[in-house]
């Protein structure tokens, strides 16, 4: 029974721990689509400014 409990103390810890990695690369994956996003507007300004 003891033994269950500290497994099941672990995988909970575990759980909370890859919880929180997901939130960080969720954001910095957000933050790179951002930073995408602004380049392709730069580009298709770029490109606009090039065929006149």
């Amino acid at each position: 029974m003891i033994g269950q409990n500290i497994e099941a103390k672990h995988a909970q810890l575990r759980a909370e721990h890859d919880f929180e990695i997901d939130r960080k690369s969720e954001k910095e994956i957000e933050t790179i689509l951002v930073h995408l996003e602004k380049q392709e507007k730069l580009m298709q300004q770029v490109l606009k400014k090039l065929k006149k």
